[in-house]
This record gives structure tokens, C-alpha cells and sequence, in this order.
């Protein structure tokens, strides 16, 4: 199995600024992710295994929704990633939450949970639905199963943006040629049946106005796959031109003055 978010095989990496952009994509993306966790059934008391846990966002919502009697670990192979979540629930004053560089796939402490969780994990595999099938083998019977993927291609404007559409179809191809998944929501479903489960799914969509907060996500986006994109023939840096990339994109949303809709946000659950 290809590692997970964190490993040697992230095709972002884990640089700081790296881990920057995904603290904003985690804001981006916080209450979609809270809801998925609420419907699948994350509450008060239970103990929940987060999978690539990165810096932890995912985990910080569980253990909100599992409160003082409850508990989380979270588990990644970054030991940056690791280090900066341990130092963020410390400042917190979250003791009920903790984090561990592990191997998900070497993990032995499955049964120990009542929810499994994680989030943008199943693109980076090359088999989620064996993944799932694994996780199911090894926890106890009744044990939430959820994830949360989106739907790259789906992002899009409401007025015609050439370079916005670029820039996302330069990270489309990017996680594509690198072998990984960027349209995982839409492959859920497949996912959790190939296992033997039956999910539940709630899809959702953020959208309005073109600011400068989501251009620079974009932007940074962009910046921390260009590596990636020269090494496997997207595009070079003198195409992207991160330097202008953003002062590019603003004075295009600018004109156009339309609205952006977010990846398709999706959420599966099941017990096993």
C-alpha cells in the first residue's frame, strides 16, 4: 500500500508552508467535516483513531464532538506534521488528544477504537477499498468507519476564468500523473462496497464571491505542487510564474466578478 499523507509518497510533501496551506484548507473545510463526522455518528465518550492526521484539524473536531469523556489519536507518518499537531493541542490544553507517527499500515491498536477516521487520505492509496476492507478486518464489530475525499474536477467559476481553470486542472494532472486520486469522493461509495460495506453519503459544495483568501490557496496550492508538476511533465516553472500567479489570478476574478464553487466536499460512513 502506498503511504499515506505525510510519507515519502505525499506528493505535496510536508514542508512548512506546506503544512501552512493545509491549516487554510482545514478552515476552508472545517464545518463540512464536522458534519460528516456528527452523521456518521461521533459523540460524547467515544475513542477515535484519526488516520494521517497531518496537523491535526480533524482530530481537534472529533474531539470536540467526543468532549471531556472521550478521547483521540491521531496517527501520521510525518514526524513534522506530528510534532506541530502535539504542539497545537498542548497550546490548546487538549489532554484528551494525541499523536504518534505510525504507519497505518502496520497499526495494531484498531480494536482499541470506536471510530476510525480520515480525511483526504483514500486519494493518496492505491487501493482504498483494500484499506477499508483492513481497517473493517481489524476493528471491533459496530465500529465507525468514515471518510471525507472531494472532487478536484468539480471546482469551478461562475463566469469564464482561464487562468483559475488552469491552475486547477495543472493540480488535476499533477495528482494524476503521480498516481494518485484527485476525484476520491466521487469513488466513495465504490470504495466502502468493494470492502463489503454499505455507506451512508452526504455530498456538500462551498461557494460565493472570488476573494483574496481563496485565490491564495490556489496559489499556494499551486506552489507547493510545482515540483511535482515538472517532475512529471505538467507544467515548468517559467509556465506557472508563481511570482505573478496571484496578482494574475486577482486581476482575473476582478473582471469577471463572478462567484467560485468549491471541490465537491463527500463524507462516507459505515460500521463494520
Amino acid at each position: 500500500m502506498r503511504e499515506a499523507p505525510g510519507g515519502e509518497s505525499y506528493v505535496l510533501g510536508h514542508s512548512g508552508r506546506e503544512l501552512k496551506r493545509l491549516g487554510r484548507q482545514a478552515e476552508i473545510f472545517a464545518d463540512m467535516t464536522r458534519e460528516v463526522l456528527q452523521r456518521a455518528g461521533v459523540r460524547p465518550g467515544m475513542r477515535v483513531l484519526d488516520l494521517g492526521c497531518g496537523v491535526g484539524d480533524v482530530a481537534f473536531i472529533s474531539a470536540d464532538l467526543v468532549g471531556s469523556t472521550g478521547s483521540v489519536v491521531g496517527i501520521d507518518l510525518s514526524p513534522v506534521a506530528v510534532a506541530t499537531a502535539t504542539e497545537r493541542a498542548a497550546s490548546s490544553g487538549l489532554d484528551s488528544v494525541s499523536f504518534q507517527v505510525a504507519d497505518m499500515t502496520a497499526f495494531d491498536r484498531y480494536a482499541d477504537f470506536d471510530a476510525v477516521t480520515g480525511r483526504f487520505l483514500l486519494m493518496h492509496l492505491p487501493d482504498p477499498g483494500a484499506a477499508i476492507a483492513e481497517i473493517a478486518r481489524q476493528v471491533r464489530p459496530d465500529t465507525v468507519i468514515a471518510f471525507a475525499e472531494f472532487d478536484l474536477a468539480t471546482a469551478a467559476t461562475s463566469r469564464q476564468m482561464p487562468l483559475f481553470a488552469q491552475c486547477v486542472g495543472w493540480i488535476i494532472a499533477a495528482y494524476t500523473r503521480a498516481g494518485f486520486e484527485p476525484n476520491m469522493g466521487s469513488k466513495l461509495y465504490a470504495a466502502f462496497r468493494s470492502a463489503g460495506l454499505t455507506p451512508r453519503l452526504s455530498g456538500f459544495t462551498r461557494a460565493g464571491a472570488v476573494d483574496a483568501d481563496g485565490l491564495e490557496f490556489l496559489v499556494e496550492s499551486v506552489k507547493s505542487l510545482l515540483p511535482a508538476m515538472e517532475k512529471v511533465g505538467v507544467a515548468t516553472a517559467d509556465e506557472v510564474d508563481v511570482a505573478t500567479l496571484g496578482a494574475r489570478l486577482m486581476a482575473e476574478a476582478t473582471a469577471a466578478d463572478g462567484c467560485v464553487f468549491y471541490p465537491r466536499f463527500v463524507g462516507g460512513w459505515s460500521r463494520s
